[in-house]
């Protein structure tokens, strides 16, 4: 059953925003169960469009839409912004985890990893994202794993989102080429090349502007661009290094200093988005350079979110 990516549909001027996807339903095999309040109770599935929902404006309304069928699952969930909890939309009860309600802020927090294109798969996978940002991220549920349980999801993820940055890819990639380490680290070295070619490519590009008296701030922006192919290299490396890192605390070390490489990308990018601004409204930019820029601006738009996410993860090692 395809649902499409979570997406957050806002009631008409109610306090009740609708997700679709729920970090309690789950498949084994061909039954699919709703483990709300730590049960696991065999559900039916109705894939519904969140804005049928747009009328539950308000909690008092909430009930209205409420399945008289106690196995029926809607995949749909609300945030309550009045009391920051989540709830079932089909069956009208707050979401609980391991004892624990489920915040409004942590599904917010989740949609950010898991309605992003590379995240585009039915609501199953989308519901699982979700569990998994929450068990593994949220403070709430900070002590359903061990440290090391939690570095080897992290670790999977940054490896993960190294091989789409490395390939291109909008969607997920194979299985296969995530676990063999072969072809993952043949993907990851190509990529590198790429951008060690864009790199001479942008420092023949600032030595024309500076023999040439360029205009200074756009040799900077220049600059700018060559800079983040360097982060992105040295974050590949760094995906490279943690794969062969046997001893945990050595890939934890790693781990704390790759967040600064991805923060150091995404404000790179911040940097290049305000300064193309400028300069493109200034028109000081000459059209050579524009066509050069053009193309690095497309892969720069292509990673921005994924490094996004990536400093957000890395940062809860």
């Amino acid at each position: 059953m395809r649902i499409g990516r979570p997406s957050l549909v806002h009631t008409g001027g109610g306090n009740i925003r609708l997700v679709k996807g729920c970090p309690c339903y789950k498949e084994f095999g061909d039954e699919k169960v709703c483990l709300n309040n730590d049960d696991v109770r065999p559900i039916n599935c109705l894939s519904l469009d969140p804005t049928f929902f747009t009328q539950m404006d308000s909690r008092d309304r909430r009930s209205e839409f409420k399945s008289s069928n106690e196995s029926m699952c809607y995949l749909l969930v609300g945030l309550d912004d009045e009391d920051g909890r989540v709830y079932c939309v089909s069956q009208d009860e707050k979401l609980s985890i391991n004892s624990r309600d489920v915040r409004a802020s942590d599904i917010e927090d989740a949609l950010q990893f898991v309605s992003t294109k590379e995240m585009s798969t039915d609501g199953v996978v989308c519901s699982s994202c979700l569990y998994k940002y929450l068990i593994t991220l949220s403070s709430v549920f900070s002590d359903m794993l061990t440290d090391s349980e939690r570095s080897d999801v992290i670790r999977a993820y940054v490896r993960q989102t190294a091989l789409r940055i490395a390939m291109g890819l909008e969607s997920a990639p194979e299985e296969e080429e995530l676990k063999d380490e072969q072809t993952f680290r043949t993907h990851i070295k190509k990529r590198i090349d790429q951008l060690m070619k864009q790199r001479a490519e942008l420092t023949s590009v600032i030595d024309g502007l500076k023999q040439g008296d360029g205009n200074e701030e756009v040799v900077n922006l220049c600059e700018y661009y060559r800079a983040l192919t360097r982060l992105q290299v040295v974050f590949l490396y760094q995906v490279l290094t943690l794969g062969e890192a046997n001893e945990e605390h050595i890939a934890l070390g790693l781990l704390k200093f790759m967040v600064e490489v991805a923060d150091r990308v995404v404000e790179t990018s911040n940097m290049i988005r305000q300064k193309s601004h400028e300069l493109k409204e200034a028109g000081v930019i000459p059209e050579s350079v524009q066509l050069v820029l053009q193309k690095h601006d497309a892969a720069r738009k292509r990673i921005e979110q994924r490094f996004l996410n990536l400093a957000r993860v890395l940062s809860q090692v």
